[in-house]
């Protein structure tokens, strides 16, 4: 009888989570702003290495995750 009650009360609380957890998951975003998102280097002899610092800051609720950078 224990295990029935046990499983029952299990089974409530995974609804529970679900139900009333996951809207307000639904509405967190990540949003990139970068204050300067182009940057033209100068021209630079070969073998140089040259740098540039760009600002990223997260705007949104969820945490941001860079997965893929674009070079020309």
């Amino acid at each position: 009888m224990k295990k029935k009650f046990a499983a029952i009360g299990l089974f409530l609380a995974i609804c529970f989570l679900t139900v009333f957890s996951g809207p307000g998951l639904a509405d967190q975003k990540a949003e990139a702003v970068l204050s300067e998102p182009v940057f033209n280097f100068e021209s630079a002899w070969e073998g140089d290495t040259v740098t540039h610092d760009f600002i990223v800051k997260n705007h949104g609720t969820a945490p941001l995750e860079i997965l893929k950078i674009d070079t020309d």
